[in-house]
């Protein structure tokens, strides 16, 4: 049984990665199969920046930057299996990510591109905290981590509730920089195509 998330030790901070996108052919070289839920299988892949399956669901992910990423234009993909056994693959614009309202898939997109993608275990009790079965299902990730401040709060856990504390503000800071962003190139597109 798979439990939890897989963080590769080798993740890169710079605008380019150290990963080469793999073609269709190789994916399935670079799968490692666990059993999940009953027969269910999930791919957890060794060369993803980040892999992570739901023993619960038979979901897995893995997110990779997409061969155009850079951090002016930060996209990623997300390939795996759906809680149907079914490959899917998906490209997502951190820029475009809004933490009151995304997906489990997306939060993690957030924390490859704040740096935060060390807080495994914290990651797996915000999870908790939304409520949410599915990585696909949207929640809102900004309440589930104030939710899991006040408990370490109250248990007196101020370690924990102070690296919560910088997650979130590391969340937001980048979702306000991507907001004022696109409202830039938003502004620009509008005036120069009227």
């Amino acid at each position: 049984m798979v439990t939890g998330i897989n963080t590769n030790a080798d993740i890169t901070t710079s605008g380019k990665s150290n990963f080469i996108h793999s073609k269709q052919e190789d994916f399935k070289k670079n799968i490692l199969t666990c059993v999940g839920m009953g027969t269910q299988k999930v791919m957890l892949c060794s060369d993803a920046l980040m892999s992570y399956a739901s023993p619960k669901t038979g979901e897995s992910v893995n997110i990779y930057h997409a061969d155009n990423y850079s951090k002016e234009n930060p996209v990623y993909i997300i390939k795996g299996l759906d809680k149907y056994g079914n490959e899917f693959e998906k490209e997502v614009n951190a820029k475009e990510i809004n933490p009151n309202c995304c997906s489990y898939n997306d939060m993690m997109i957030l924390n490859l591109e704040t740096g935060n993608a060390s807080s495994r275990l914290e990651s797996v009790m915000m999870f908790d905290k939304s409520g949410r079965d599915s990585y696909f299902d949207e929640a809102d990730y900004t309440a589930a981590i104030k939710s899991l401040m006040k408990d370490f709060k109250t248990l007196g856990c101020w370690d924990s509730y102070i690296f919560m504390d910088k997650w979130l503000n590391d969340i937001w800071d980048y979702a306000k920089k991507a907001e004022k962003s696109q409202d830039i190139f938003t502004y620009y597109k509008i005036f120069y195509n009227a």
